[in-house]
């Protein structure tokens, strides 16, 4: 029976902390610029964009450059960008005005995990941005992070942007992988409970306590619960013949 609520405590565990903390990875089957789809939720920056002035694309200025991001499908609006690749999410400016592209929007991928705080959106064009999303307060800022060795064929330079619009929103309706798993389980239990009852009465004649079904694991579960939670904190190893004396 202690092998029994081992293995339901862990599937117990394992559910809950699926509904609560895991989220599954970013997907973006159609190509969306600047969006991220999970089992829980989406992440999408299009209405961030959409909301900043005449579109403006967000600027941070590092050492000799400056740098516009615009990674949805608003087109960067820098004056020294304009005659460059209309596809291009973001354009470096040296001290001399001239621009350089950094991604495209046709060459895009995304990773990561909005719970984790890890997704990212990688464009490449002649240099690659890398813009990692921070879910904060607040409504929009940019920040510079590195750059990889100007030696290397191409450069990738990575950005993070702070804003509310990269916390996770969950889908409107429907139930998450979590929340099924934690109704089958419980409902499964009732199932277990009046059906096992029904039959013990009807079927075997039982009568009183007799008639729940295995009344003795669960007159004994607060005590295998107890066991349970010990076994596991010292790492699922036996008491020892000490400790028992």
């Amino acid at each position: 029976m202690v092998q029994l609520l081992i293995i339901s405590y862990v599937i117990l565990s394992g559910i809950v902390n699926h509904q609560l903390v895991s989220a599954s990875p970013c997907r973006n089957p159609d190509k969306k610029p600047c969006f991220c789809s999970t089992n829980e939720g989406d992440v999408s920056l299009q209405a961030l964009m959409n909301s900043r002035q005449n579109h403006k694309p967000f600027e941070v200025g590092h050492d000799l450059y400056t740098f516009y991001i615009a990674p949805c499908d608003n087109p960067i609006t820098a004056p020294a960008c304009k005659n460059l690749d209309t596809s291009l999410v973001g354009c470096q400016v040296d001290k001399q005005n001239n621009a350089f592209g950094l991604g495209a929007k046709n060459n895009y991928a995304v990773t990561g995990d909005p719970q984790e705080g890890t997704v990212t959106f990688i464009n490449q064009y002649k240099g690659i941005m890398r813009l990692q999303l921070n879910c904060s307060p607040e409504n929009g800022k940019l920040n510079f992070i590195n750059q990889t060795a100007s030696a290397l064929p191409v450069i990738t330079y990575s950005f993070r942007l702070d804003t509310h619009y990269a916390c996770l929103n969950p889908h409107s309706g429907g139930l998450s992988t979590g929340s099924v798993l934690v109704i089958i389980f419980f409902v499964a239990i009732i199932v277990y409970l009046v059906g096992g009852t029904l039959f013990l009465k009807y079927v075997r004649k039982a009568e009183g306590r007799e008639s729940i079904p295995n009344y003795e694991f669960w007159s004994d579960f607060p005590s295998l619960v107890k066991d349970g939670v010990l076994f596991t904190f010292r790492g699922c190893k036996a008491e020892s013949t000490y400790e028992k004396i």
